[in-house]
């Protein structure tokens, strides 16, 4: 009896399930990823993309829970190995899902406008990443519940910066 208790401890230590962690302060971490993004989604207004970019670039956030200001956000990776094959989540599998941050985000945790979880101001509309496709006039979107694509950076959509990896 007391093996197989331990045995099925064992086996549950295992099974860990990915997990985002609200860090206190605004900061909610995915382990999965190991990223760290900002609790509220909406904190850029809507910009065209080298402007998100270099407001992502340029953020300074305090975080009052460990008392350090970070410095280091960037946009979303949507294709984070740089094989230049954008994972679309909802065919790969986990593991190829990874490469695409906001798909992940989506896709295995359930974030959207409808379904915020630890976040607040999720939007409806798209979300710019940080990949630059090589004709310099295109980059991706990604609409959290919604589709994927690449676009023209002149339009103007959302920004949600992260940090880490």
């Amino acid at each position: 009896m007391r093996s197989a208790l331990t045995l099925i401890l064992l086996l549950s230590l295992g099974a860990a399930q990915a997990a985002l962690v609200d860090r206190g302060g605004g900061f909610i971490y995915d382990d999965v990823l190991n990223v760290t993004r900002m609790q509220n989604a909406n904190l850029a207004t809507s910009d065209n993309w080298d402007n998100q970019v270099a407001w992502a670039d340029s953020l300074s956030l305090y975080d009052s829970i460990r008392d350090v200001t970070w410095t280091d956000w960037r946009l979303a990776h949507a294709d984070l190995n740089l094989d230049e094959n954008i994972a679309n989540c909802t065919i790969v599998s986990e593991a190829d899902c990874r490469d695409n941050e906001l798909g992940y985000l989506n896709d295995y945790y359930g974030v959207s406008s409808g379904n915020q979880g630890l976040f607040d101001g999720v939007q409806s509309y798209f979300y710019w990443t940080g990949l630059d496709d090589q004709s310099g006039e295109n980059t991706w979107v990604i609409q959290l519940g919604g589709t994927q694509g690449a676009t023209a950076k002149s339009q103007s959509f959302a920004a949600w910066a992260c940090y880490g990896r």
